[in-house]
């Protein structure tokens, strides 16, 4: 594990309990739209977006601003509000709106923080499963309150993983990497937005990968997957949210799949 981070900064204890409960909220107002069913509607970027993506982030935000009003904000549907803080709160409403809308129950709530640069805690929800992800920089990750490590698999050609839509990869221009995915380990498997993620935390699947992410679909997973034992990089390997794209793995095959991908192996 890393440095601990200092959680006197969103509050001790009791805000990282109030940042749970804004996240639950979140979930479980849009939990009832999902149960009723909505429609959804098409954004500038053509990615859906519904009723239940706004309310979320509405009740995460107005908690923000509230409890932190020195602190930046960025959501994926009310977009950035600079702070001075040196606290940052990244979240994503619902990762997986397609998910959502199509009755799949791996869609997910995202909050994450970044302290000076650096992503430290990171929350995730995923109400229809009833699963709930905690993890605080130095301090471990845990799902629904017990601890989670990664795998221990390697080589790469034993591995399992995940990816996301095969669309992401032709439309971020790697859709080659894919294919020496394909070659390089025992099998790859679509496993969309944070459920990737979590079959990793879970130990079902050694690694992710993520092409054409945006930070508030990484921040939280990138604290959850480094503080059960595994690595969270860009497509060359980089330690940031913001490349663009994301490698999750169980550390071990790291560098292999980094080699493969980027077609350097």
């Amino acid at each position: 594990m890393s440095e601990a981070f200092d959680i006197s900064r969103i509050g001790g204890p009791d805000g990282l309990r109030a940042l749970q409960e804004v996240a639950r909220r979140a979930g479980d107002a849009a939990l009832k739209h999902f149960q009723q069913g909505v429609v959804p509607e098409k954004k500038p970027d053509r990615s859906p977006v519904t009723i239940a993506d706004r309310e979320a982030e509405h009740i995460i935000r107005d908690h923000i601003v509230s409890a932190f009003p020195d602190a930046g904000f960025l959501g994926e549907e009310t977009g950035v509000v600079k702070g001075s803080s040196g606290l940052h709160f990244i979240v994503d409403p619902i990762d997986g709106t397609r998910a959502f809308v199509r009755g799949w129950s791996t869609w997910s709530v995202l909050l994450g923080v970044e302290a000076d640069g650096v992503p430290v805690v990171g929350i995730a929800y995923m109400p229809a499963a009833d699963d709930f992800f905690v993890g605080v920089q130095g301090k471990g990750a845990t799902h629904n309150g017990k601890p989670v490590r990664v795998s221990k698999i390697g080589p790469l050609a034993d591995a399992t993983v995940t990816h996301g839509g095969l669309q992401q990869f032709t439309m971020a221009g790697v859709g080659e990497a894919l294919l020496r995915l394909s070659d390089a380990c025992d099998i790859a498997r679509g496993c969309p937005d944070f459920d990737g993620y979590r079959q990793i935390l879970l130990g079902r699947s050694d690694a992710m990968v993520d092409p054409g992410v945006q930070p508030y679909d990484i921040c939280a997973p990138a604290v959850l997957i480094r503080e059960a034992g595994g690595r969270l990089t860009s497509f060359r390997g980089e330690e940031t949210i913001y490349g663009g794209g994301a490698i999750a793995s169980n550390g071990i095959i790291h560098e292999e799949l980094v080699a493969a991908l980027t077609g350097l192996s």
